[in-house]
């Protein structure tokens, strides 16, 4: 055997076995990122279980010749929700947190807080121009509640 048979024999040899540790490198991450991403489906369908809420009451007041949609929804699960995150709908028409027609959003009497426990209850008023019938509350889960709106006695 030559120096030239016995140099192409080393030459393929280092080919095969800097090729299979670049494809053992890209299998492997391709797996972990596979398993991170199960991982985390798996932890979002836990929280989308032990998320649950539910509409209180909903009502429109008028004030002076103006709607107001007083509504209440309450965190009935076992889940700390986000208030940022939660979506509000009124006859299926978005509502911005930080909106002109947004005249209140607390947690139990707290305006300042962005964490909606469990037990807790999320109060909203929002400024409407003409009486909804239907409020839908969506969580950052996923998990939403609806009902209907009906009108305060004496407005």
């Amino acid at each position: 055997m030559g120096f030239s048979v016995s140099g192409a024999t080393v030459v393929l040899f280092l080919g095969i076995v800097i090729s299979f540790g670049m494809a053992y490198t890209a299998g492997s991450n391709g797996l972990e990122r596979v398993t991170d991403a199960y991982q985390d489906t798996s932890d979002d369908e836990l929280v989308r279980q032990n998320t649950q809420v539910g509409i209180a009451d909903a009502a429109v007041a008028n004030q002076d010749g103006q709607l107001y949609l007083n509504a209440t929804a309450t965190n009935d699960g076992s889940s700390t929700l986000s208030v940022s995150d939660t979506d509000i709908l009124i006859d299926g028409n978005y509502i911005s947190h930080t909106g002109e027609n947004m005249t209140a959003l607390d947690v139990d009497g707290n305006d300042e807080t962005d964490l909606w426990m469990p037990g807790e209850t999320l109060r909203f008023n929002v400024s409407v121009e003409s009486e909804p019938d239907r409020v839908k509350v969506v969580t950052g889960p996923g998990v939403s509640a609806a009902g209907d709106v009906t009108s305060e006695e004496g407005a």
